[in-house]
């Protein structure tokens, strides 16, 4: 006769990630982003509908779309994981990555000091070259601004995430990993299969691309392709309840 009692979560439900696959809330995204100025619209005017997902993205577009239930960079790295061949065909924005007070790329220098201020505020402390700030996709919002070369700014809101990763920093550039840790992040690993590419300074995208290498050196932050997928996340809420 057993003697032993295995405690488990009684109607649990576990986090989901998935592919935007709606039609309606992208045509509902369309006519959101129709206030803006021509400059902004272009930057968010990224998706398209085909083949029964929304394809797409840059940072500007997901935050404006999903900012509330877009999956986390920690949650991306779960999933890959769990399943690598998941993402294989494309790629995801999985966050920003800002190292200094302005950019020598010009087009980022307004919004990386906006953001840059932005962020001491809330953290008490300076992102560096040495120790960049990576911040979530998750719980930003936008701002039109003229400003910018982009025609907005990001706003940090109460969900946004934001950890220091000395990981990040330029001198790691092209440096190999295979698995990351609790927090998402690289590693470093000679044998590794995966490739972490950074920037020595200013604001960049954090993406994850079907190789699976991580990738926070790209400057141009509005770029976006048909290979481009916003990465979901569901069931959260009644998880962290059980």
């Amino acid at each position: 006769m057993a003697n032993k009692i295995q405690l488990v979560t009684e109607n649990a439900v576990y986090p989901e990630l998935s592919f935007l696959d709606s039609e309606a809330r992208l045509n509902d995204y369309k006519e959101k982003i129709a206030k803006y100025g021509e400059k902004a619209r272009k930057t968010l005017d990224v998706f398209r509908f085909a083949n029964g997902v929304v394809k797409g993205s840059n940072p500007f577009a997901d935050v404006e779309l999903a900012s509330a239930d877009i999956a986390m960079p920690l949650q991306l790295e779960h999933a890959v994981r769990l399943n690598p061949n998941f993402f294989r065909s494309s790629y995801e924005d999985a966050g920003l990555v800002l190292k200094t007070n302005g950019d020598s790329y010009k087009e980022n220098d307004y919004i990386a000091k906006n953001l840059f201020r932005q962020v001491q505020k809330r953290t008490g402390k300076k992102p560096a070259p040495e120790c960049p700030a990576r911040i979530s996709l998750r719980g930003l919002r936008l701002k039109e601004n003229d400003n910018s070369a982009y025609g907005l700014v990001f706003l940090i809101g109460d969900e946004t995430e934001i950890v220091y990763i000395p990981e990040f920093a330029g001198l790691n550039h092209g440096k190999k990993f295979l698995r990351t840790n609790k927090k998402g992040v690289p590693i470093f690993d000679e044998a590794g299969n995966r490739t972490l590419y950074t920037r020595q300074e200013g604001l960049s995208g954090l993406c994850l691309y079907g190789d699976l290498s991580l990738d926070s050196n790209n400057e141009y932050l509005a770029d976006s392709s048909g290979s481009g997928r916003v990465v979901l996340v569901s069931g959260e809420a009644t998880s962290r309840e059980n």
